[in-house]
């Protein structure tokens, strides 16, 4: 049976990570509002953004989304995720239910764990032919698709649509790809926006 709040403790950990989200230069545009079980993510004044602004601050705040979900993971809770639920408030961007379970999604814990150790040094290499495949279905995961560029070790990731929900949704398949990266020791920075550089090449590397 859900508890009518969210522990200070558990909240404190959710939103932790979603604030170390990558920013794309716009620092933390989302601002979140608890009720419950219910943590909702607004961007305030979304009809007045710029549309080259707005995408910026919807993928960076996909990205938070995710990186919420993990954290959720982590305390064994499940999580449910809604775009833009209510077309009469356009500044809800994302509403997210948590609730406990007994069966934690084991593969969002670990990409939680890549979260904590972000921070730590990488080897400058780029991902071989397996870990290309495994990120390519992180994007999968979240509808989109990672789409390699025949320069060095980049790729970007894309969606079906253009709609703000599908910008949200680039950023959470961005983060999955990004932390996937993390968690299999490759280094990956996100160059602009959706473009994400991977390692670096080397002379051996051919590809």
């Amino acid at each position: 049976m859900l508890t009518d709040q969210l522990t200070s403790a558990a909240l404190g950990v959710l939103l932790h990570a979603a604030g170390t989200a990558p920013g794309l230069h716009v620092p933390s545009p989302w601002r979140a509002e608890v009720d419950g079980h219910l943590v909702d993510l607004y961007l305030d004044d979304e009809p007045a953004t710029p549309d080259v602004v707005a995408r910026v601050r919807r993928i960076a705040t996909g990205a938070a989304v995710f990186n919420l979900r993990c954290a959720a993971a982590s305390l064994s809770f499940d999580s449910w995720v809604s775009l833009y639920p209510y077309p009469h408030d356009p500044g809800l961007a994302a509403r997210i239910l948590v609730e406990p379970t007994g069966l934690p999604d084991r593969e969002l814990q670990q990409l939680y764990t890549a979260i904590l150790s972000r921070d730590v040094a990488r080897p400058a290499t780029p991902p071989d032919e397996q870990l290309r495949r495994m990120l390519a279905r992180a994007a999968a995961i979240e509808d989109a698709q990672l789409i390699w560029l025949p320069v060095d070790s980049l790729a970007v990731v894309v969606t079906n649509g253009a709609e703000p929900a599908d910008q949200i949704r680039a950023g959470i398949a961005l983060e999955r790809v990004l932390l996937t990266a993390t968690a299999h020791d490759v280094r990956a920075d996100c160059l602009n926006h959706t473009l994400i550089r991977f390692g670096e090449r080397t002379g051996t590397d051919r590809r």
